[in-house]
């Protein structure tokens, strides 16, 4: 795993980086250094299951893709850090009890598993056979290699008190009314141009069906799956200045951040925006189901 730590004024909370599919740590340094830079450790940990190296063994013919128990395994590795975090060799002990977890693609799914959505294969098995069916869209051909390892993928963490999950993948996984057992707020982001996994049905129609009050969607006008990844760039890239508005949102709440009926969102109208591609906070403005 990668750890970034505030080089001075440390304030000792604690942030997690989730990678997607056949990604690694080094893409989301960027979201990293900028929350370093405003005293938060942040720890990038390695799904070995499902990363870059995987993907060259896959390549290569000497590995099959992921199976489906990865969907599981990666939430244990979130939680195994938080476990292993009070005795890990830092420069400043760390709160592991009170966290905020990022993730992007893959990781954002996980990171909505660490925050309480409970998946389930009924999704999977209705859906995944229908080949014309008029929602299906790229990111199913992961959901659907999903389907055998569903009952070992409920790994809820009470440590977890947010999460902004970036493109997730999880329309078939999350069934609907899923989002009432949150202990943590959660935040969605989707690009308008995101052909892997497109805005709707993966991010807009599961916040149509009524997750938990304080929750929010924002979508990005031009971003896709890859352009909102921040790589090195120590600025954090196009959503930089969002996810580090919701941490410290989320952690400045104290006790408020866990979602409850009637919670004010945490994101109100400050300086998070882009000078890049236009962010919008869509939330009250999603019709009915």
């Amino acid at each position: 795993m990668r750890v970034l730590e505030p080089q001075t004024g440390g304030s000792g909370r604690l942030v997690l980086i989730s990678h997607g599919l056949w990604d690694r740590p080094e893409s989301f340094e960027g979201w990293g250094r900028l929350l370093a830079s405003w005293g938060y450790t942040v720890i990038l940990p390695r799904h070995p299951g499902s990363d870059s190296s995987q993907q060259q063994a896959v390549l290569a013919g000497s590995s099959p893709p992921p199976g489906p128990e990865e969907l599981g395994l990666r939430a244990l590795d979130l939680r195994a850090v938080l476990d292993a975090a009070p005795r890990l060799r830092l420069s400043q002990p760390v709160d592991s009890r009170r966290v905020v977890v990022l993730g992007h693609s893959w990781g954002a799914t996980t990171a909505l598993q660490l925050a309480g959505v409970r998946p389930t294969d009924v999704g999977l098995l209705q859906r995944c056979s229908r080949l014309d069916d008029p929602e299906r869209n790229l990111s199913w051909t992961l959901q659907c290699s999903w389907l055998r390892g569903v009952d070992q993928a409920v790994v809820q963490d009470e440590r977890v008190i947010a999460v902004a999950a970036v493109s997730p993948p999880v329309s078939l996984l999350f069934p609907r009314g899923s989002g009432r057992q949150l202990s943590a707020r959660v935040l969605v982001v989707s690009g308008s141009r995101d052909w892997v996994v497109p805005p709707d049905p993966e991010a807009i129609t599961p916040m149509r069906w009524g997750v938990t009050p304080g929750n929010q969607l924002v979508l990005v006008r031009g971003g896709d799956h890859f352009n909102l990844r921040p790589g090195a760039r120590d600025d954090g890239g196009v959503l930089g200045p969002l996810l580090l508005a919701w941490t410290n949102a989320a952690f400045a709440a104290g006790e408020a951040v866990r979602p409850r009926a009637g919670a004010p969102p945490l994101l109100t109208g400050g300086a998070w925006g882009s000078g890049e591609l236009p962010l919008v906070d869509v939330t009250g403005s999603l019709p009915p189901p």
